[in-house]
Formats: C-alpha cells, structure tokens, sequence
C-alpha cells in the first residue's frame, strides 16, 4: 500500500512497501525548531503504531539534511520548551522497533548531525558534510556526548564534538558512522537496494531482532544471551512466520510472512 501526508508539511509521510519515508521539507535548511521536531516526533510514532512496517527512512529535501536546531530557541527563556521537544524526538528514536535508514545529500550539522548519529544505516553522498558545532557557541549537544561515543568510539567522538569542526562523508565513512558513500545521483538507488534487503524480512521477526539487539546493549554476555534464547524459544518459535521461513527454505521459494 501507499499512503501520503498533504505537501506543504515540514516533515512529509510516505509508505511504501511496508517502509515509511519520513522527508524533512523546511526550507531553506531544514532547521529543527521545536515545531519541527514536534512534527517528526508524530511521524515516527506514526510509523511505529503500524505493525506492518519493516523499516523508517529518513531523507531531506532542499540542499542541507538539516542544519541543526533554532539558535534562538537556546536562549534561557526558551531551551526548556527547545529540550522537551528534543527530548520526545530522541526518546522516540531510541525506542523504534524498526531499522532506521537515513540518507543525506548535504549539511548534518548540529542537532540534524545527532539525528543522524541514531540512524541503524546511515548513507551519505560524496557533497554531505557532518559536524557538531555547538561547542563553538557555548553548549554541548546532549546526543553527541550520549550516543556518538558508542558509535565511533570515545577519542574520535570527543574530537567531533570538542573541535567543532565540519566533517566529510569519507571521513565519517572512515570513522564508522556512515555505511556507504555514493555520488549524488546515486544515493536514491543506493537507498532502495539497502531497504530491498530489508523488506525480504518478516515484520514481526524484524521488530523481535531490531528490539532485543536495542534492550540488549551493554548487558553482560551470559545474561543477555540467555534472555535473547527464552525469547527465541518462547516467542519466536510460538510464531507462523517460523514456520513459514523454514518451509519457504525447503520449498526452494520466497516466504510469504503473515505478520503473525
């Protein structure tokens, strides 16, 4: 099915074959007011409520991702509002059940980058840039010093965050952060063909392995395998889709999942 949001929204919704297409559209620079971030946050809950999807892209339209968030909404005056809005958008990420695909085709800088920092498959073309430069104004970015670490590790996180400097998507693809540079032309294909592996999954299964690999993190070894087994066995081999995937194995065929 294919479902569509009036145009003229800061935040546009598509699906599509059992993907949501989230696209940023707040020209000129898509910058995240607390509107905006209010707008995906509805978005990405949207997508959520819907059992059937197998991944959420995030993409942008005009020539910056997203050039961060509003400057004046950090004024004392207005940073709770700014930080709330913040808050339900991060949390709202940090809980999706799905893959989160982003592809950007410009500037990821501040809170656009620490959008980006929460992608599961972050794509890049060769004129995307990346930075967190909210050191150079006086602040910190709260998803900088939380998820990047754990993402590129501690020594390179502190560089991007404590130099404030504007970073390449080779570089970023250096550092581990993006999965795969393509010319401008190209990401749009290098997109489908990431979600085309995707959408071969079962949505149930998917939303079983993308939720315990989150709830699993930095748990020790032993107990986090044994608690990923007793959902194996209670769960997973309680569901139709198993059943299905193995005979669709033996029938030499294409699964044909029910979600259930």
């Amino acid at each position: 099915g294919c479902t569509r949001t009036d145009a003229g929204a800061p935040v546009r919704y598509e699906e599509r074959d059992a993907v949501a297409y989230l696209t940023l559209d707040a020209p000129p620079l898509n910058i995240l007011t607390a509107a905006v971030m209010g707008d995906l946050t509805a978005a990405l809950e949207r997508a959520q409520a819907d059992r059937s999807l197998k991944a959420v892209v995030i993409t942008s339209a005009g020539r910056a991702f997203s050039a961060g968030a509003d400057v004046g909404e950090h004024q004392p005056a207005q940073a709770l509002m700014m930080i709330a809005a913040f808050s339900r958008l991060f949390a709202t990420l940090g809980a999706s059940e799905v893959p989160l695909v982003m592809a950007v085709d410009g500037a990821a800088l501040g809170a656009g980058f620490e959008l980006v920092t929460m992608a599961d498959v972050l794509l890049a073309s060769e004129r995307a840039t990346f930075g967190q430069p909210e050191i150079r104004l006086g602040f910190f970015a709260p998803v900088g010093v939380t998820v990047l670490p754990a993402r590129i590790g501690i020594a390179r996180a502190l560089e991007v965050t404590c130099t404030g400097r504007t970073f390449t998507a080779a570089e970023m693809l250096a550092l581990g952060l993006v999965s795969r540079v393509t010319a401008p032309e190209e990401l749009s294909a290098a997109l489908e063909s990431v979600l085309a592996d995707l959408r071969r999954a079962s949505p149930l299964v998917m939303r079983m392995n993308v939720r315990l690999t989150r709830q699993l993190q930095g748990q020790p070894f032993e107990e986090a395998r044994r608690a990923a087994e007793r959902v194996f066995l209670d769960e997973l081999m309680a569901t139709e889709d198993v059943r299905e995937g193995v005979a669709a194995f033996y029938e030499k065929r294409r699964p044909a999942w029910q979600n259930r």
